[in-house]
């Protein structure tokens, strides 16, 4: 008659299942992890792949372009706007002023000789 031998757990046994049952809960996790990461790989690729074609079309470069044309009117507005309020604090003559002033030298200028060259046919 065969005898039925029960299994008792030794710790040995025990140990083994732990770590073989650690060992799967691992293998699983690797192959999660490198599913994760091969989709991020091509997400990635994807992305690398539309930025290239961004810098062969140079839509970047130009609307970086755009961007540093309106960046550089800001700052030269503003440091226009500075320089005039140094100027002003300097009591010196703003480059309008000056244009301005210029303006009514020409026109002084001309009423100057238009007086000038009235006077000797005057007199003859």
């Amino acid at each position: 008659m065969a005898r039925k031998q029960t299994v008792q757990s030794s710790p040995v046994a025990d140990v083994q299942n732990l770590v073989l049952g650690q060992l799967e809960d691992a293998r699983k996790r690797l192959l999660s992890f490198e599913k994760e990461l091969v989709k991020r790989g091509k997400a990635q690729q994807k992305e690398i792949e539309t930025l290239i074609k961004g810098v062969r079309t140079g839509k970047p470069l130009k609307q970086f372009e755009k961007q540093v044309g309106a960046v550089g009117g800001e700052v030269k507005k503003r440091l226009d706007g500075l320089q005039d309020q140094v100027l002003a604090a300097l009591g010196v003559a703003s480059h309008d002023e000056i244009v301005e002033l210029n303006r009514e030298l020409v026109r002084l200028s001309k009423k100057v000789d238009q007086l000038i060259s009235k006077k000797p046919t005057a007199s003859a």
